[in-house]
């Protein structure tokens, strides 16, 4: 296989009949019909690993400086924030709030993934990854929310300044195809309770040119992969995986005992697990070479709200970026349970999922836990309190505070997840 086709996968018609059939099931107001859900495309499964890229490429910024900015960071798409943002993220009260959403969209990226054919037409929003960074920076949280989580969405304005009225019952990833990235930062803050200051949305080429710009990532398999869709198959036991792989890796479903898309974020978060590992080497952070090429291909591949496109915004995550502890950086999956209203759906779990958007407000790192392993905060099992809450019921499982104190405790959950210093396995 040639470089030019390690680059560029082909898309099977199985991508595109798929794509066109979930498109359906999201019309109007997002609700599946009843029955199996489609399958993911290759276009729609693989934005994980450009999470957390996105953040590396602001260390590219800020260690090999004005040229990287210049011709990558410098010519990225830009959406207006209905407020400015902070230009010093590391100043907020309270920490900093990414959203990082992965769009279908085939504008611009060619024939090869499907852009011009009617059955690849609309946008879907299937990877949704709210980034937290602590007050004090010293740990990051990044919570997965899936795509088929039902929610209620407040009115917004979407990208057009048009507005967009509430819905209920809808699906998260139907949100982008008329509100834009804005309206899906409205949604994950209403779900959250969290203020999003920065907001970026990336595409699925840059995967493959990541994965090869640095050299490949190295992950475990417990159980053998075999997914005869996409194809692809993996031995039990160590891979380094990079180019077509990489994105096979991250996009198999129907390989994975379960065959879920929750199964597909475990699996994702245990790339990017291995993924921060290799880029917070001395190796990778020392190589002005690799730090370029992590840059190039992500921000050719991206589109900022205005104030995370700040250089000075951009360096200071950076400077964060490079000094929080692996231990410290968790990757979380929103708690969720099958939906009794909308069959092939998922809600959020309660009062679970409450317990873990609480700690996140509360500015505590999340605890999580994986096959075999849990990554839990130095107070872990300390109780967690919102102290804009002065007590009484709640309705979610959260207590009403002692006598004589002030806000509610709760006891912290322990979500499924991946912690970055974690070697864990896929598929165990």
């Amino acid at each position: 296989m040639t470089g030019d086709e390690m680059l560029v996968p082909p898309t099977d018609e199985h991508d595109t009949a798929a794509h066109a059939a979930e498109l359906e099931d999201v019309a109007g107001h997002g609700i599946a019909r009843h029955g199996r859900l489609p399958e993911t495309t290759r276009a729609r499964s693989v934005f994980g690993a450009l999470t957390f890229c996105v953040v590396v490429s602001l260390v590219a910024v800020t260690t090999i400086g004005a040229i990287v900015y210049a011709r990558t960071i410098g010519s990225i798409p830009r959406i207006d924030d209905p407020v400015a943002a902070p230009a010093d993220p590391v100043s907020i009260e309270g920490g900093a709030n990414i959203l990082v959403v992965g769009s279908d969209d085939r504008t611009g990226q060619g024939a090869e993934f499907g852009e011009g054919q009617v059955d690849a037409e609309g946008v879907l929003n299937d990877v949704n990854m709210l980034v937290h960074i602590a007050e004090d920076q010293s740990s990051i949280s990044v919570v997965s929310i899936p795509r088929d989580t039902i929610v209620d969405t407040p009115s917004c304005t979407n990208d057009e300044g048009v507005d967009v009225p509430e819905k209920f019952g809808v699906a998260f990833n139907s949100i982008l195809q008329e509100g834009g990235l804005s309206c899906v930062r409205t949604a994950a803050e209403q779900l959250s309770g969290l203020p999003i200051q920065y907001a970026g949305m990336v595409q699925f080429r840059g995967v493959i040119a990541i994965s090869n710009a640095i050299g490949g990532v190295t992950v475990c398999v417990a159980n053998e992969i075999d997914d005869e869709y996409i194809p692809f198959h993996l031995a039990p036991g160590e891979h380094t995986l990079k180019g077509e792989d990489a994105l096979k890796f991250l996009r198999t479903r129907h390989g994975l005992d379960g065959e879920s898309d929750l199964a597909r974020i475990a699996n994702q978060q245990l790339f990017l697990s291995a993924l921060v590992q290799q880029v917070k080497s001395g190796d990778t952070l020392a190589n002005p070479v690799k730090l370029y090429g992590i840059a190039s291909a992500v921000t050719q591949n991206m589109t900022l709200t205005s104030g995370l496109a700040n250089p000075d915004t951009l360096v200071a995550f950076a400077g964060v970026l490079s000094k929080v502890p692996l231990e410290r950086i968790r990757f979380a999956q929103l708690p969720v349970v099958d939906s009794d209203e909308v069959a092939g759906k998922v809600e959020p779990l309660e009062p679970d999922a409450t317990a873990m958007w609480e700690r996140i407000r509360a500015d505590s790192p999340v605890d999580v836990e994986t096959s075999g392993s849990t990554a839990t905060a130095p107070s872990d099992g300390a109780p967690v309190t919102d102290p804009t809450d002065t007590g009484g019921t709640t309705g979610t499982g959260v207590e009403p505070a002692p006598d004589g104190a002030t806000g509610t405790t709760t006891q912290a959950p322990t979500v499924p997840g991946q912690a970055a210093d974690v070697q864990g396995c896929a598929n165990g």
